[in-house]
């Protein structure tokens, strides 16, 4: 299917019958599937509340070009007299556990025009697309959420699983940092079908939930238009790892993200030796970004290299099809995905 094609499928919707205690408008709410009509109000929002330059190329990016696409592009619009006041998007991905995975969608950019805000239209996109996808391939909503968002999404059902930190440090401080062993790490830049190679031997024998890794996944999350990545096969001893690198220009400088990695990178001298590498190779560098679970042994690592929370996400999950539901948790085959414990999550997972 063409990516223009992709627009006007699916595209149905009703109109929102608002709560009780919220004030009503003149006019009426309508929620529905996104159309190609809405692009530059998407775009134009986004920029007002969540990007300094997110254009249609990025769009196009996340939204159609994914390998996972449901086959349209899945953003619910709210519309007020026709015309589009809100937007939630929901990024298609799939979760393995060894040699199996799923269908999940994942939140992710959005926002409500100020004069509409307070009426509960998030929540009523959650509803819609909760209602839209059942019975149609993703079996469970994902969402990195702030504390407002969190919130919306816990009261039309959504289990709050646990923290997230994004970890931040400066580059110059990490350049001083001495670790014990750092030197005897061997980093050595691969190719992704190298790191895919890696990333399958880890995910065939490791318990933990993750984002499945397929070559056409990685090419193209590793695609990204404003990104520059890079791919490292790592040794250290008799273990190999693997870890993918990206740099964003800031300025006359750059951020760079650790984007996904092995567990071979828990080990402080392992990462250690990753950073110091990058900061040699990649020319100025102002500051040093991961994100891991609150429990992980990452986060562990990363702050005794200095580095410490930049911002805080609340992981969100809900049933969407085919989950069982016990006591606010979700299970699949015996296995709880609410555990937060249980994932392996990285930076290159949160949209």
């Amino acid at each position: 299917m063409s990516p223009r094609a992709l627009y006007n499928t699916f595209s149905v919707g009703g109109f929102i019958p608002l709560p009780a205690g919220y004030t009503p408008l003149s006019g009426q709410y309508r929620v529905r599937w996104f159309q190609e009509s809405d692009i530059d109000a998407y775009i134009r929002g986004l920029n007002k509340t969540l990007y300094e330059e997110y254009d249609e190329v990025r769009f196009r990016w996340k939204m159609v070009e994914t390998p996972y696409s449901l086959g349209f592009v899945s953003i619910a619009v709210v519309e007020y007299d026709g015309v589009p006041v809100a937007f939630n998007s929901f990024l298609p991905l799939r979760v393995r556990i060894r040699r199996e995975s799923f269908s999940i969608i994942q939140g992710c950019d959005g926002f409500v025009e100020p004069e509409h805000r307070r009426m509960g239209l998030f929540q009523e996109t959650l509803r819609f697309i909760i209602s839209e996808l059942a019975g149609k391939g993703p079996e469970m909503l994902m969402g990195f959420n702030f504390a407002g968002s969190a919130g919306a999404a816990q009261k039309v059902g959504s289990a709050l699983t646990g923290e997230v930190h994004a970890l931040c440090a400066k580059a110059t401080e990490l350049a001083k940092i001495r670790v014990e062993g750092d030197d005897g790490v061997e980093v050595k830049p691969c190719s992704l079908e190298v790191l895919h190679h890696i990333y399958e031997a880890w995910a065939a024998s490791t318990s933990k939930l993750h984002y499945h890794r397929t070559p056409e996944y990685l090419k193209w999350r590793y695609s990204h238009p404003i990104r520059r990545s890079s791919f490292y096969r790592l040794r250290d001893g008799d273990e190999e790892g693997y870890a993918a690198v990206s740099l964003e220009r800031d300025g006359a400088s750059q951020t760079l993200f650790l984007e996904d990695y092995s567990p071979i990178l828990y080990r402080t001298r392992v990462a250690s030796a990753l950073i110091k590498h990058v900061l040699q190779t990649s020319g100025p560098i102002n500051e040093v970004f991961l994100t891991e679970t609150f429990v992980s042994s990452m986060n562990e690592a990363a702050q005794r290299l200095g580095f410490v929370p930049d911002h805080i996400y609340t992981l969100i999950m809900r049933n969407i099809s085919g989950l069982e539901e016990r006591s606010k948790k979700l299970y699949r085959g015996g296995v709880e995905l609410t555990g937060v414990a249980e994932w392996h999550l990285v930076s290159s997972d949160v949209f």
